[in-house]
């Protein structure tokens, strides 16, 4: 157990890019679930549980109701950078 955090920790300070890519495709993943959740609830039936290339087209559903349900528009705005942002990072860590 103590040699898993030794090496956890050993990742976290010699390889922070790799950490915050790893956080940020996590924060992309948690917003996509987010934007699921709040259409699944109207009772789109075209949601699947998991990534799905359909997911593309859960952005300009979220961004076309969202005003008639006082829903923030920030989840469809930060879901692509962090996913952009996370998967450059993410490989410059691994590739470094």
């Amino acid at each position: 157990m103590r040699e898993n955090i030794n090496t956890i920790a050993y990742i976290l300070r010699h390889d922070p890019l790799l950490t915050w890519g790893l956080w940020l495709v996590a924060a992309s993943l948690q917003l996509v679930v987010h934007i699921k959740h709040k259409l699944k609830d109207l009772g789109y039936q075209s949601i699947h549980p998991f990534p799905h290339p359909a997911d593309w087209e859960l952005a300009t559903h979220y961004l076309a109701i969202h005003s008639n349900y006082g829903w923030s528009p920030w989840p469809v705005y930060l879901m692509w950078p962090c996913l952009i942002v996370g998967v450059v990072t993410l490989l410059i860590g691994l590739f470094r």
